[in-house]
């Protein structure tokens, strides 16, 4: 009987572990430790595709897990520098399979372009996606911690699920690319993978869609974007 205790206990704290690693896409977890790494071995514009505009360049919106890898964020990305004309950056996964290999954690992220643009900027916001199919909400995170309270104002008041990021995912390191700016601290978005769907008719957020995207995608944006701009 004692055995199987153990080994039910044992159970648990592997899937606790697992579900951790999940969420936080530990660096220890990483395939590369930094984009030297991953660019000896994958390649541009077959593997991973590296989009930029550089507009005002006091404000950077980023999504560094785009494409196949947090699929969802590149757009929310796009949208909302296009819409407050703030310059964009996103780094995203092509491949057939196994974009996840090409994620690099945020605290290692040293693409030269994102860091060139990062660095320009006063203000950054950095979209990013975590598993969770059921509850649709944002975390929010980064040490900017006056403008992540705007943001939350803002999401709420559109009608969205808001709270503070949990430590595993709170953006708070400081060599985490989002705090690497004028300021040196930014906003971090963590989307949870039931709420990415919603901003798509058929829940496919995979296929970047603009054609299907919802009105719950534009509010989203909107929303983020009052909260950038103050309100």
């Amino acid at each position: 009987m004692k055995r199987n205790n153990f080994m039910i206990v044992g159970l648990a704290l592997a899937v606790i572990v697992i579900a951790m690693l999940l969420v936080n896409g530990s660096n220890g977890n990483d395939k590369y430790k930094n984009f030297n790494a991953l660019q000896q071995h994958e390649r541009l514009a077959e593997d991973y595709r590296i989009s930029l505009e550089k507009r005002d360049p006091d404000v950077a919106v980023i999504a560094i897990h785009g494409g196949g890898i947090e699929p969802g964020t590149t757009e929310l990305a796009e949208q909302l520098a296009f819409a407050g004309d703030y310059s964009f950056y996103s780094f995203q996964g092509i491949k057939a399979a196994n974009n996840t290999d090409l994620h690099i954690d945020s605290t290692n992220f040293d693409e030269p372009k994102a860091v060139d643009i990062v660095s320009d900027s006063f203000y950054t916001v950095s979209f990013h996606g975590y598993e969770d199919e059921l509850e649709k909400h944002t975390y929010l995170g980064g040490l900017d911690e006056a403008l992540a309270q705007s943001i939350e104002i803002e999401l709420k008041k559109a009608g969205f699920s808001v709270s503070d990021a949990p430590k595993e995912i709170n953006g708070e390191e400081k060599d985490n690319i989002v705090n690497q700016n004028r300021q040196s601290k930014g906003v971090q978005l963590e989307i949870s993978t039931a709420q990415r769907m919603a901003f798509y008719e058929d829940g496919d957020f995979s296929s970047g869609n603009r054609d299907n995207r919802t009105e719950e995608f534009y509010d989203y944006v909107e929303a983020v974007g009052r909260g950038l701009s103050g309100g």
